[in-house]
């Protein structure tokens, strides 16, 4: 492993891959490999990791413990005096690395190979990164010593270098880089003396004069002494009077040089995660050599989601690269008080040592003053909260050298401008920040609650931070207690004059008129992302491309990628939608004209795609549906292409907006979506979608008093439910309830399917447990059979008929079941024909199978599984594929050819349904078992 101490603590294993440590792993990581593989006794540890020792040994216990399995064989058990980490053969430490190679530079610079040593030499400083010893703790003194002696031998080096290249006559080169090293090490006398000699032999004879003058009172202050080296070069250099050419600066010959500005404010001390953005934005905003352009980066993203954070954090990491300043410009770009740019500008000239007098009175004069002054020089400009590009591009530098960050909400994009939209951090990421903030002992105790948090702060760095001052206020707090004050996800998420709600409001504020609108309207498009068609069905499709547009840009609403089709879909954060939620309940009639669309569109829709699949088996189609009304041109061609695959794709959202219709009362519009999904969650084997679908509706239809509708919906689920193990005797009290409903209200139609299915379900249990319900079950199909054929609806009839066969087979009279269920069958061609479904003569095609080898008859069993499952997979009908295949198993084997059954059995189980286990699943796998075994299978 490679241990790299002298920049980030970083551990990179034998493969090359980099070993992920949170902060707190890289303190204690960086103090064991600061003690130089000495034992370090515990309290020093505690105190290097966390500043103290209050409570910590167990939690120090913890993390060694964590860091062990992170660096195997590294850290052996604790002794009396503590621990220590322990290299293996070929492991490396950066450490020594950088000794090694300085001693090399230190012998080339003395036998005169000055190139060869400035390579040694900057290989070795190259090691220390653009953050020297940053995961270095400082908590214990006598590691703190061992810090300090590091960047002392680091500057010793430095020194070393540049004096190496002013040999090299490179002293026009070295003068940025030994303004930067000062800004860090303002009293090391050495880099001072260096940089007035490379100054004096630039031809900058004042300018050296006055850092030297500068230079000593620092060092007077610092060191209670003015420095003699310094001293007697300044006598030198005033003693030439002819010298070489001055050059003036911005505010003339005789204009004392300003100080070099460094306006960033305080890096954020727990900033977390972002790894891989850091990573990418110091690259993006690190000039190349033989550049000739100004990297300038727009990070943009919605409220509260850390950009000037981040901005703010890589901007300290590039500080040793950009020496001659870096400039901190806030626009408040959306808080209604936005900075007045010109006053901006003439505040950072001045900073720039431009007097007063001599700025110009325009704005664009100013912003071209900006260009001329920081010309040649290295800086970094960070300009935060931009309301725009057109604000933000007052203050770009004109010439190669500098680099400029930008943050805003809008999208920050143009010529030149690197787009950078932030993203919500990651789960992992923010269970970290969470845990720096309240400590991750305390997220530890409640993980469950820790995740209810989690999710409600939905990865944004703000909600995070209030979610935690708010524990960190209250420490005796379970985080069980402030997860249950997150219901309302706003109302919670404000701590003091931190509030999400406001945050977003000024974005919300922000946006134009028709902006708003959308912004309100779309807050019933999700939650999940949702097509852009969608935006079209809710707004109409005049105003569709201009809101999404608008939305977009102001990180109002992010891009989700694209379907399998390539149509782009949208999506809202969920905290910005409980806002746009909010702000549209406050406008009655925009809420429901949007309802309206909302509900019609989708059912609309759901009724195309559902009129061109096969349906239930077990139920008539939903009447069809004629209109177009709200319904947008590009989702009803998805739907023609593929109509299977638009509602695979759109099921989330089916089920989302039947959820809210029942929530908004309009349950009927929900049982008419429902009505239409139904037959893809059958066909996909979705049984507890299905299941937990129909139970909303049927419990919005019984609060509301419609027992009509609440017994149909808890007839789907009763069906539902027979699937399963078990499931019969939980359906039969759900049916005896609807046979009763609709019995009192003459819906013989919904009468004669309760009363079939109650049927069913007496056979089921009396077919698994040898129960004496078969007798019931003939009645209750018998009756059900002449209600069918008095209303004239062939699928009940159809059911009615199947049940009656299997209900004689179980009975032992094969001629009537096998009659019963041939003319199931005729009944299911019929509807074929009729409607080009398949699924009801499938669906008879199974039971007539099921009755023959019952019969005997397995030959002529296997003849109906082959002809139907031809029809099975033409309608892509899933479920009768598979009990048409355990079918024909069941006939194979009664045939004696277990090798061709088992081969059907593993046919049915790769069938098996999607989502968890499949209620056939286990009687599917007990056939192939002993299929496989010899044992052959037995019918069902």
């Amino acid at each position: 492993m490679d241990f790299h101490l002298l920049g980030h603590v970083e551990v990179i294993s034998g493969e090359g891959a980099v070993v992920p440590l949170p902060p707190l792993k890289r303190r204690l990581l960086g103090a064991l490999l600061l003690s130089e593989r000495r034992t370090i006794a515990v309290e020093r540890l505690m105190l290097a990791v966390w500043g103290d020792t209050h409570a910590r040994k167990e939690a120090l216990k913890t993390h060694v413990s964590e860091l062990r399995l992170l660096v195997p064989g590294r850290i052996p058990p604790a002794g009396p005096d503590g621990y220590r980490l322990r290299l293996l053969p070929g492991d490396t430490v950066d450490v020594d690395t950088f000794h090694d190679l300085v001693a090399t530079g230190e012998r080339l610079a003395e036998a005169g190979e000055h190139r060869a040593a400035v390579a040694s030499l900057r290989e070795a400083l190259n090691l220390w990164g653009a953050d020297p010893l940053a995961d270095v703790p400082t908590g214990d003194p006598r590691l703190r010593q061992r810090r300090q002696a590091l960047l002392r031998q680091r500057q010793d080096a430095m020194v070393l270098m540049f004096g190496t290249r002013l040999a090299l006559g490179h002293h026009r080169e070295i003068i940025a880089d030994l303004r930067g090293e000062l800004e860090d090490s303002p009293d090391a006398e050495a880099l001072h003396v260096l940089l007035v000699n490379a100054l004096y032999r630039s031809g900058q004879r004042v300018p050296a004069l006055q850092h030297a003058d500068a230079a000593a009172g620092i060092l007077l202050e610092e060191n209670g002494d003015p420095g003699e080296r310094l001293r007697r070069l300044r006598a030198r250099i005033a003693a030439d009077g002819a010298g070489p050419a001055v050059t003036a600066g911005a505010g003339g010959a005789g204009t004392a040089l300003p100080a070099v500005p460094a306006q960033l404010p305080p890096d954020v001390l727990d900033f977390t995660g972002r790894s891989h953005e850091v990573e990418r934005l110091t690259e993006l905003l690190t000039p190349a050599p033989d550049a000739t352009g100004v990297p300038i980066v727009g990070i943009s993203g919605l409220p509260g989601i850390g950009k000037s954070a981040l901005a703010i954090h890589v901007a300290h990491r590039l500080r040793p690269r950009f020496p001659d300043g870096q400039l901190f410009v806030h626009l408040a770009g959306r808080s209604g008080r936005s900075a007045n740019v010109g006053e901006t500008l003439a505040e950072l000239l001045a900073t720039l040592g431009v007097p007063a007098q001599d700025l110009p009175p325009s704005t664009v004069g100013r912003a071209g003053l900006l260009r001329s002054v920081l010309a040649g020089r290295r800086v970094l400009i960070v300009v935060d909260d931009a309301a725009g590009v057109s604000q933000a591009s007052h203050f770009l530098p004109g010439t190669a050298g500098c680099a400029v960050v930008i943050t805003g909400r809008a999208l920050l994009n143009g010529a030149g401008i690197r787009s950078f939209p932030l993203q919500p951090l990651r789960g992992e990421e923010s269970l970290t920040l969470l845990g720096e903030i309240v400590g991750a002992d305390r997220v530890r105790r409640e993980p469950e609650a820790t995740r209810t948090v989690l999710e409600a702060c939905g990865g944004l760095p703000l909600a995070l931070r209030i979610a935690g001052s708010r524990l960190s206020s209250q420490p005796h707090w379970p985080v069980e207690l402030l997860a249950s004050r997150l219901q309302d996800r706003l109302k919670g998420l404000a701590d003091g004059d931190l509030a999400v709600e406001a945050s977003i409001a000024e974005s919300y504020e922000a946006l134009p008129a028709p902006a708003r609108h959308a912004f309100r309207v779309l807050a019933l498009a999700g939650p999940g992302d949702w097509p852009m068609w969608l935006t079209g069905m809710l707004l109409g499709a005049e105003q569709a491309d201009d809101a999404l547009a608008a939305l977009t840009s102001h990180s109002l609403l992010s891009p989700a990628g694209a379907d399998d089709l390539g149509h782009p879909r949208y999506r809202q954060h969920d905290l910005v939608r409980d806002f746009a939620e909010a702000r549209l309940a406050e406008h009655v009639d925009e809420w429901d004209t949007t309802m309206n669309r909302l509900l019609l569109g989708w059912l609309l829709l759901a009724d195309r795609a559902s009129a061109a699949i096969p349906g239930e088996p077990f139920f008539p189609p939903p009447a069809r549906l004629h209109w177009d009304l709200h319904v947008p041109v590009q989702a009803q061609k998805l739907i023609d292409a593929d109509p299977g695959g638009w509602l695979a794709r759109e099921c989330a959202q089916l089920l989302a907006v039947i959820r809210v219709a029942c929530e908004e009362n309009r349950y009927r519009q929900g049982y008419g979506i429902a009505l239409r999904l139904a037959s893809h969650l059958y066909r996909a084997g979705r049984d507890r979608d299905a299941e937990d679908m129909w139970r909303i509706v049927m419990r919005t239809a019984a609060a509301a008093g419609d027992r009509r509708l609440a017994a149909e919906a808890r007839h789907r689920m009763a069906a539902l439910i027979t699937r399963g193990p078990g499931g019969p005797a939980r359906a039969l009290p759900m049916l005896d309830t609807c046979v009763a409903v609709f019995a009192e209200l003459v819906d013989r139609n919904r009468w004669a399917r309760s009363l079939a299915l109650r049927a069913f379900c007496a056979y089921r249990l009396h077919r698994d447990s040898g129960g004496a319900g078969v007798e019931r079950a003939a009645r209750d199909a018998e009756e059900a059979l002449e209600l069918a054929r008095l209303t004239g609806e062939g699928h009940t009839e159809l059911v009615c008929l199947r049940t009656l066969g299997l209900v004689a087979s179980a009975s032992g009279r094969h001629t009537e079941a096998i009659g019963r269920c041939e003319a199931a069958l005729a009944r299911g061609r019929a509807i074929t024909e009729t409607s080009g479904d398949a699924a009801c003569e499938v669906f008879a095609a199974v039971a007539l199978a099921t009755v023959l080898v019952a019969a005997g008859e397995a030959g002529r069993a296997l003849t109906v599984c082959e002809t139907a499952l031809d029809a099975a997979r033409g309608t892509g009908h899933v479920p009768a594929q598979a009990a048409l295949a355990e079918r024909a198993g069941d006939a194979l084997s009664a045939l004696g050819r277990t090798r061709e059954a088992a081969r059907r059995y593993r046919e049915a189980v790769a069938l098996c349904g999607t989502d968890g286990a499949d209620p056939h699943r286990a009687r599917y796998d007990g056939k192939l078992s002993r299929a496989t075994t010899g044992d052959g299978g037995s019918p069902a």
